[in-house]
């Protein structure tokens, strides 16, 4: 069986029930001969060759005539033709014995009747009067050619004992050749290629062979006892021969653990278990057949472990296929981050010359250095400070959505007065209302005391929500801003009688850069991020965002949170990408006031620099 295996090894593994199987199965008794002669070549060389010669000479000489059927296995090998390998090998015996000939006495040697051999030997494996022809033919060419050297070369004396070393070689030759023979009319061994099932099972053959993928029955050792399944013919010749142990001996060596160690699973009590390995594959489209093995263990009758029932599928496409999802993911992940870090370094850059522009145009524009001459240049100077005021908050929100969505968004939690932070939007918001015609109402709820929360995320929230309301309702439309405790859970309500929001559109509504309405002839302008950085600050207090709306008839918009800050979501990061020091994630009060109070001291600086 070592053997053979070592032949198919050599030889490859042909399509079964294909064309040219008894070919092939010449080819592995030929490949096997080779590699036998090669073990016995030295072994009966020796004891020849010692007759003649001395012991380095004899080891020599038998080492050179173990390389001969060597040689042929690999031509045969290269080839697949077992008669031109044959042919080969019955020429090149008899050169050797011609060269062995020469080197001990010539025409005089005791190894040259050895020739007589050469046709015999070749109508034996050929089996054919044409190879007695082929040895005859051999036989003499070699002859004549110790005969032409002795002309030429002067004949070396003929070693001592002559006739024992040719006697001894017969004897050798002639054991040998009883034990080929005893061996081939020996019973031939059941072909292993192609198992069938066992009496008791082969009922369900046809079942069986019309399952998908590959069915192999193993014993207690792991070998394969009989093979079925649609894909049986497709399997083996990807992979070879799965039977005996050539299923386990096909796996690749890196998946053989875990095969073995689910198979150990099973004996061990387990039921099933589910195993996704590599084969070697034998096409040259592929290196590996990557396959899922589904094993069920079989019980006898006394209830212990018989064996294992293993349906294998070819799984390769799957497996190509999450490859380039997961290639896919992190192109759209690198994507993404490369996002985040030109939004982080293009909003850093802009801030720093806005900061500028907003505070030479409000120094202009209280005329600290003269007063203008005419109210056109008030105006303009007026304009440019606006449009410095709108493009910063547009900055800072694009670096406050890049940080949520990048993990960096920074969340402290504080007690603080929620009414206070309400009346601070208020004012803030209630000239640019008054300006639009629309009426701004604020309703908290009575005892409304403290929340515990980023004061500064809620002021955003706030902000966004209500200027948002303003910017989309119509002159005489009204605003109400409702804040309430209830349960533990902080509720605002912001709700106006806008234009409204489309029904195709509020499914989406919290998405970066989503706009009531697109296009070039809309009439409100923005990016549509304030809902999306609201919706994320929402998300980092663990609360709840919810929006209810109809096209024509205005928009409410629901938060809810946890009001002891509970859900928060702390971060222990820094502030900012140039920040010196790193924040504790919840401040006290004081500290946190003289952290607003540095801050807007930086911003005057910067403004009044």
């Amino acid at each position: 069986m070592a053997g053979r295996q070592t032949a198919e090894s050599w030889l490859g593994t042909p399509v079964p029930d294909g064309p040219g199987m008894d070919g092939h199965e010449a080819c592995i008794r030929a490949m096997t001969a080779c590699l036998g002669s090669a073990i016995l070549t030295p072994v009966i060389a020796v004891p020849a060759l010692l007759t003649a010669f001395s012991w380095p000479q004899a080891i020599a000489g038998a080492l050179s005539a173990a390389a001969l059927p060597i040689a042929i296995a690999g031509v045969l090998a290269s080839t697949g033709s077992p008669g031109i390998a044959g042919r080969l090998a019955v020429f090149a015996s008899a050169i050797a014995l011609g060269a062995l000939a020469v080197l001990s006495g010539g025409l005089a040697s005791p190894f040259l009747p050895l020739l007589a051999l050469i046709p015999l030997e070749a109508a034996i494996q050929s089996r054919r009067l044409s190879g007695l022809g082929i040895g005859v033919l051999d036989a003499v060419t070699a002859l004549l050619g110790v005969a032409a050297f002795a002309t030429i070369l002067p004949a070396d004396p003929a070693p001592e004992g002559g006739a024992l070393a040719t006697g001894l070689c017969f004897a050798l030759y002639a054991l040998v050749r009883g034990l080929v023979l005893s061996l081939d009319t020996a019973p031939a061994a059941q072909p292993q290629a192609a198992p069938q099932m066992e009496p008791q099972t082969a009922g369900h053959m046809d079942l069986l062979d019309g399952l998908p993928g590959l069915i192999t029955r193993h014993d207690c050792r792991g070998d394969v006892t009989a093979i079925a399944g649609a894909d049986r013919s497709d399997f083996i010749r990807r992979v070879g021969d799965c039977s005996g142990k050539g299923f386990v001996s096909r796996i690749h060596v890196a998946d053989r653990i875990a095969f073995l160690d689910a198979f150990d699973r099973l004996r061990r009590g387990e039921t099933r278990q589910q195993v996704e390995i590599r084969f070697e594959s034998l096409g040259p489209s592929a290196q590996f057949v990557h396959a899922a093995i589904a094993l069920t263990a079989e019980q006898g009758p006394d209830g212990s472990f018989a064996g294992v029932l293993a349906q294998t599928r070819d799984i390769s496409a799957e497996v190509e296929g999450r490859l380039r999802a997961h290639s896919a993911t992190e192109d759209a992940e690198t994507a993404n981050a490369a996002k985040t870090r030109f939004l982080a370094a293009v909003s850093h850059e802009l801030r720093t010359p806005l900061n500028a522009i907003i505070g030479f145009s409000d120094i202009l524009a209280h005329e600290y250095f003269g007063a203008f001459e005419n109210d056109r240049q008030r105006e303009y100077v007026g304009l440019i400070h606006q449009s410095g005021e709108h493009l910063l908050s547009l900055v800072n929100t694009m670096l406050d959505m890049s940080k949520i969505e990048s993990g960096r968004y920074e969340v402290f939690v504080e007690p603080f007065a929620v009414g206070e932070v309400i009346d601070s939007c208020d004012a803030m918001l209630r000239l640019q209302a008054t300006t639009r015609g629309v009426t701004l109402t604020r309703r908290l709820a009575r005892g409304l005391g403290e929340i515990t929360a980023d004061r500064r995320a809620m002021h955003q929230i706030l902000i966004n929500l209500v200027g948002n309301a303003i910017k989309f309702t119509e002159p005489g439309g009204v605003i109400n801003v409702d804040a309430s405790i209830e349960d533990g859970r902080f509720r605002l309500v912001v709700s106006d009688t806008g234009i409204g929001i489309p029904a195709e559109k509020l499914a989406r509504i919290g998405e970066p850069f989503l706009q009531a309405q697109n296009g070039l002839a809309r009439h409100y302008e923005g990016t549509g991020l304030g809902l999306s950085l609201v919706r994320g600050l929402v998300d980092l207090h663990g609360g709840a965002f919810r929006i209810a709306s109809a096209e024509g008839e205005g928009t409410v918009v629901t938060i809810e949170l946890p009001a002891d800050g509970s859900g928060a979501n702390r971060q222990d990061c820094a502030m900012d990408q140039d920040a010196a020091l790193v924040f504790p994630p919840v401040l006290p009060r004081p500290a946190r006031k003289e952290l607003n109070n540095r801050n807007e001291d930086h911003v005057e600086t910067a403004r009044s620099a």
